[in-house]
């Protein structure tokens, strides 16, 4: 501090002034921020959402800092964008709500909630590339000012591909198999593989089997649905879960287990077919067990989203619901696993 300063704060303690805070000033006042300039932006955001700064800057005059305030602290918004795989009608969100509604319920009539989690088997079908591309911030770089952009090659996106099926339940993997090569799924081919589910549950769990203890959930795909499909789990004695139609955000392996896989692949360049699918198999069989028992209730709880948001999407949307039973992590269990792979 200055003499000066200290001179001025002397004479300000010498009449008594004990207060060493600025006293309040009434500052400039408000010319932009004003009540009617909010009102303007948000009647001009309900006729159209999608309009850029510019456009809101061009229709009111005022600075681009001027409307970013309005809109972040005043009305407290910003824009947000989400892709969903199909716009729904208000008839298959009807179908949304019931199924789920069915699925819970069924899953209420149980005694236990928790043997019943563990009584489900859900599976599903993905292509993996021997050239999974890896994402633009993953290979950004810390650089100096004036220094050049180190430079990263493109990956390709036309590599190899093979289909990877996968069935799990609550304790991790159970079936992992891979098509043959310039091969894809079909109602035969899928009825194998249930096939070759079936033996595993009979072979690892006997009193499952035995009793049909069990219950298969997969989604609607064509195979999955088809009559020969259908007529081969009748004859199996094999239950099934309902599942929604154009509703990854409520198959696990979706959501849980397939980008889980890929996040691992991703950025990973395999010579061909036989390293992928070992490598896959290796990430699938070292998932930590927590991640299957969570996703599995996780999954309970996306039917109860699902209806809380009257059978719509919800991936992403903070809903509130009252969960069924508490999530539960790091839980130890022992899981068997087979993995059948063609040559």
């Amino acid at each position: 501090m200055c003499k000066t300063q200290v001179r001025v704060w002397h004479k300000r303690f010498l009449r008594g002034e004990e207060n060493i805070h600025d006293a309040p000033r009434s500052g400039h006042p408000r010319c932009s921020r004003t009540p009617d300039n909010i009102e303007l932006i948000q009647r001009i955001i309900q006729e159209d959402g999608h309009l850029s700064l510019t456009d809101m800057c061009d229709c009111t005059g005022l600075s681009r800092f001027t409307v970013m305030t309005i809109l972040k602290k005043d009305l407290k918004m910003k824009k947000t964008a989400k892709f969903i795989p199909h716009l729904l009608t208000q008839a298959q969100k009807d179908i949304w709500k019931r199924v789920c509604q069915e699925n819970i319920n069924r899953l209420c009539q149980s005694t236990n909630l928790e043997e019943w989690i563990h009584s489900v088997i859900t599976g599903d079908e993905t292509w993996l590339s021997t050239c999974e591309p890896d994402l633009k911030r993953n290979n950004c770089v810390w650089t100096k000012q004036g220094e050049g952009q180190p430079k990263t090659p493109r990956p390709s996106r036309f590599g190899h591909k093979t289909m990877l099926t996968l069935f799990c339940d609550a304790k991790g993997p159970i079936l992992i198999e891979f098509m043959e090569p310039g091969t894809t799924i079909d109602t035969p081919a899928y009825i194998k593989t249930l096939q070759n589910l079936k033996e595993c549950v009979r072979r690892k769990w006997p009193e499952l089997w035995a009793g049909r203890k069990f219950v298969l959930h997969h989604d609607n795909a064509s195979p999955h649905t088809a009559a020969d499909t259908i007529t081969a789990l009748t004859k199996w004695n094999i239950q099934t879960l309902s599942h929604l139609p154009y509703s990854p955000d409520c198959t696990p392996c979706d959501f849980s287990f397939f980008p889980k896989l890929k996040e691992k692949l991703r950025g990973h360049r395999f010579q061909n077919i036989k390293q992928l699918q070992k490598e896959a198999q290796k990430i699938l069989l070292s998932m930590d067990k927590s991640v299957f028992l969570d996703s599995m209730h996780d999954l309970v709880l996306r039917w109860q989203k699902c209806m809380k948001v009257n059978g719509d999407y919800f991936e992403g949307d903070n809903v509130q619901i009252d969960p069924l039973f508490e999530m539960v992590s790091g839980e130890d269990s022992d899981s068997d696993t087979d993995s059948e792979e063609e040559d």
